[in-house]
């Protein structure tokens, strides 16, 4: 077989196991995981485990993680939220922001001053430089690009992201990742 068709078949393979991979994500972040899934298949930092599958109701669910047991009350404050996580950079404050937004019904998608304003609600000083926080989150896939809000570009949390302020909640993650 040449090279061409080899590396055809390689890319088919990888689109099958992407598009196998995306199936068990939320449809809200399909559109968004699909290229970078199949980015990493073809890169080769991924690897897909096809014995390491979800349960049926997980997968009815559109969730791998226990979204249903870390829902937060509308009426949790953002202060008390925080203080229960605790993060400790700014990373973990944008992405614990963000969870805070999906989980207590707020919003599904943010900007950044959407942030920014719980910075001034806890009182935190904000970072020198908020953009180069947001792409240290993109680049660790804990949020990604979403559809403009009045013009201003916005993200939403990766079910990375909320698997990382859930183990901040639990005490199993550690805050400098």
């Amino acid at each position: 077989m040449d090279p061409s068709s080899e590396y055809h078949l390689f890319l088919g393979e990888s689109l099958k196991n992407a598009v196998a991979i995306v199936e068990v994500v939320e449809e809200r972040y399909r559109d968004t995981a699909l290229p970078i899934i199949l980015q990493r298949l073809i890169e080769g930092t991924v690897a897909v485990n096809p014995s390491n599958s979800f349960s049926q109701d997980e997968k009815q669910n559109g969730s791998n993680h226990f979204s249903h047991q870390t829902k937060l009350s509308p009426r949790l404050s953002v202060n008390e939220f925080f203080q229960l996580a605790s993060p400790d950079t700014h990373v973990g404050r944008f992405v614990c922001a963000a969870y805070y937004f999906l989980h207590t019904g707020q919003a599904e998608q943010f900007t950044q001053a959407d942030i920014l304003a719980i910075y001034g609600k806890l009182r935190v000083k904000r970072p020198q430089n908020p953009p180069d926080v947001l792409n240290q989150c993109i680049k660790k896939v804990y949020i990604v690009d979403a559809s403009p809000i009045n013009g201003q570009r916005s993200w939403v949390i990766t079910p990375a992201g909320e698997k990382y302020v859930e183990g901040l909640l639990s005490g199993s993650t550690d805050n400098k990742k």
